[in-house]
């Protein structure tokens, strides 16, 4: 059964306009046997339609690949930052009661943290870094030499102060 005839039997369209349907398609069929040049005209928009979905769709994949690229970055960079705060907060030597002031720059400005005799000796030796977790946050954490390289390499922004590392074997020089 074709579809004309199960349309009619649903009640759909009436019988005239399944004629009149059936009459235009058989007079444009002959029309484009009858005249190639239509018949190429027709071919030749189909092939021009097909050819912009064709390039809407490259367009497309091409806006999503570099969307997919901006927001790994966006995850990466959100990741290395999460990471950095989770290293400065695990690792922080900071001493409650600590009584001497250590004074270092950040930006243009100078800063102090407040440390004892040992770590002022370590920071100044290059084997102790200070971080700032908070870039709004005047909150300052020592952390040991190990966990100040990664955070120089995972999200620098986040390590304010480390010295060169001077070598043990090395004396400091008083300027006595």
């Amino acid at each position: 059964m074709s579809l004309r005839d199960q349309l009619l039997k649903a009640g759909l369209v009436s019988k005239k306009q399944a004629q009149k349907t059936e009459a235009a398609n058989r007079k444009q069929a002959h029309d484009t046997k009858k005249n190639k040049e239509l018949a190429d005209k027709v071919n030749a928009e189909k092939l021009e339609e097909l050819k912009k979905i064709e390039d809407e769709k490259n367009q497309r994949r091409e806006l999503d690949k570099e969307l997919n690229k901006q927001r790994d970055l966006l995850m990466s960079q959100r990741e290395s930052y999460y990471r950095s705060l989770q290293i400065l907060n695990s690792n922080s030597m900071n001493i409650r009661s600590a009584n001497e002031c250590y004074f270092f720059a950040e930006g243009n400005k100078i800063k102090k943290i407040m440390v004892n005799s040992w770590q002022r000796e370590m920071l100044a030796r290059g084997k102790m870094g200070i971080g700032k977790p908070h870039k709004d946050i005047d909150e300052y954490v020592i952390i040991p030499l190990n966990a100040a390289r990664v955070i120089h390499d995972i999200y620098p922004q986040k390590l304010i102060t480390l010295h060169s590392e001077i070598d043990d074997s090395e004396e400091l020089d008083d300027g006595f």
